[in-house]
């Protein structure tokens, strides 16, 4: 994965959050039967997670605030002596 891609569609009120390439993806799929509101998950053709998609509703324009952080998930590798 070389970064993670964010889109906010208006016009369907859906976030989509891409660990993947777009094109890839294959289907939606529940999280579970029971999730609340309309979350799923982005599969490509081998059933991998390519992505997340979030479906909202009546959400206001501006009324969606982003906050991003990034941390290193290994620092270095650990040595082996």
């Amino acid at each position: 994965m070389e970064k993670i891609k964010i889109h906010f569609d208006p016009t369907d009120n859906s976030l989509m959050i891409w660990f993947d390439s777009p094109q890839e993806m294959a289907y939606l799929s529940p999280i579970e039967e029971d999730t609340p509101g309309d979350l799923f998950l982005i599969k490509n053709e081998a059933g991998q997670v390519i992505g997340i998609e979030c479906q909202f509703f009546h959400l206001r324009p501006s009324s969606l605030p982003l906050e991003v952080e990034t941390a290193a998930m290994l620092d270095r590798l650990p040595h082996t002596d």
